[in-house]
């Protein structure tokens, strides 16, 4: 059974996912973009940081990426109305 969780911030600007290891796994930021990493075990193991990151503003259309992105490589699915723009 994978566990994994999913908070969002006060303001509803910013979503993160934390993998089943602990760590972050997924950031999506109206403000920073997205940041999509390897685990922390992955990463002791060798393997890079990134699978997917950006560092400009986001808005919907990059949330729609985010959402696909965290999907094809976790399996998590973020409900897409957890934010709004």
């Amino acid at each position: 059974m994978d566990l994994y969780s999913i908070d969002v911030s006060a303001l509803g600007d910013t979503v993160w996912v934390t993998g089943d290891d602990g760590s972050c796994v997924g950031r999506f930021s109206k403000r920073f973009g997205i940041d999509l990493h390897r685990t922390v075990t992955e990463q002791m193991a060798g393997a890079a940081q990134c699978l997917h990151c950006t560092h400009d503003a986001a808005g919907a259309v990059e949330w729609q990426e985010f959402l696909e992105a965290i999907r094809r490589h976790y399996g998590i699915e973020v409900p897409a109305d957890i934010i709004s723009f």
